[in-house]
């Protein structure tokens, strides 16, 4: 592995980046460290990121970012049309370092095709090549490929920006629902992109009878536009009253309704990393994802999981029939995680 040559200040002013990662709402979420480091790293520089065209949204607002260019996955076109135009995009920016943090087939001819001299990924057609060795944070992969661009990255904190207005439709959306917005909050996510990552309906009811039981709390479960009837099971199975929150939220908008939240109890799923980028509390429930690469990082996040000897598995595999590495959690010890953050918050703010 090499390291990119030492560069003048004069070609530092004059540097045009461009940052690749096409996948999910959670990976695009994981790469804001490494955003943060590159900026820091090159202050002056131009600096663009391709991003998945339904992913692009949490980064609207990054100031680390002077573009997003997008990439409909999902186009009828997309291995002809889709990437023809992406490519005229990217080529008119002249870039002179382009860094493929999802290190795929198709990411990599992006990079090779956007026409960078400095070309940081996996494949032949990088310049610097840095293989995906040994399993840790999707967080410290990011970083091998910065630091082998000669650009210091230590600081994994996530991070998504929300403007004034943007919070403020978030407590009216509140008020409209009946929440007190002095009052403690619960999230509670229930969905997941893969359903074997979900816990059971009915075991999340009863954290939310609970929460509202022993802490007076407002319960609030939110989902995504094709999760409203998982919501609506959740909030119909427990006694106590709670707000359910699903169908109609753009991710933005979930982002400034997390926000407020005081704990959020998720799968392992995108908003968990929404959660974790907004400075809210979690607690995690992991059964087939890897949590070492993609769990919550820091003091105020809490996993849970259990060993079983399939999991980490095959990503999105339906093959299983027992699903017994969701089922092994149960609800004491989820509650035991959430008495335990929101006991000690409470004396805290005693």
């Amino acid at each position: 592995m090499h390291n990119l040559p030492h560069l003048t200040s004069c070609e530092l002013l004059e540097k045009k980046i461009l940052l690749i990662r096409l996948s999910s709402l959670g990976d695009i979420v994981l790469t804001t460290p490494a955003i943060r480091a590159v900026r820091s790293h090159f202050p002056e520089a131009y600096i663009a990121m391709l991003v998945g065209k339904q992913s692009a949204d949490v980064l609207r607002e990054n100031p680390h970012l002077d573009e997003i260019i997008t990439f409909d996955r999902f186009a009828k076109d997309k291995d002809t049309g889709e990437m023809l135009r992406t490519v005229r995009v990217l080529r008119e920016r002249k870039f002179t370092l382009a860094i493929d943090l999802q290190r795929k087939f198709r990411t990599g001819l992006l990079m090779y095709f956007s026409g960078a001299t400095e070309r940081i990924g996996k494949g032949a057609l990088c310049t610097v090549r840095v293989l995906e060795r040994g399993n840790k944070h999707a967080t410290t992969h990011y970083f091998d490929l910065l630091h082998a661009a000669g650009i210091p990255a230590v600081n994994q904190r996530l991070e998504l920006f929300l403007a004034e207005p943007e919070r403020a439709a978030a407590s009216q959306r509140f008020d409209t629902a009946g929440v007190t917005q002095a009052g403690l909050k619960v999230g509670i996510f229930p969905g997941a992109g893969w359903k074997l990552r979900e816990w059971m309906p009915e075991r999340f009811a009863t954290i939310g009878n609970k929460l509202v039981e022993h802490f007076n709390a407002e319960v609030l479960i939110f989902g995504g536009p094709k999760e409203s009837e998982l919501v609506h099971t959740v909030a119909n199975l427990m006694d106590a009253r709670a707000v359910p929150f699903a169908g109609n939220l753009q991710v933005r908008e979930l982002a400034a309704c997390i926000e407020k939240c005081d704990l959020f109890l998720t799968n392992d799923t995108g908003p968990m990393h929404i959660a974790a980028a907004v400075g809210t509390p979690t607690v995690s429930l992991f059964g087939p994802g890897n949590h070492i690469r993609f769990q919550p990082l820091g003091g105020l996040h809490q996993t849970i999981r259990h060993d079983v000897p399939c999991s980490p598995c095959k990503q999105f595999t339906d093959k299983c029939k027992d699903n017994i590495c969701m089922k092994k959690i149960t609800v004491d010890e989820v509650w035991q995680s959430i008495s335990a953050a929101l006991s000690a918050r409470r004396l805290k703010n005693a």
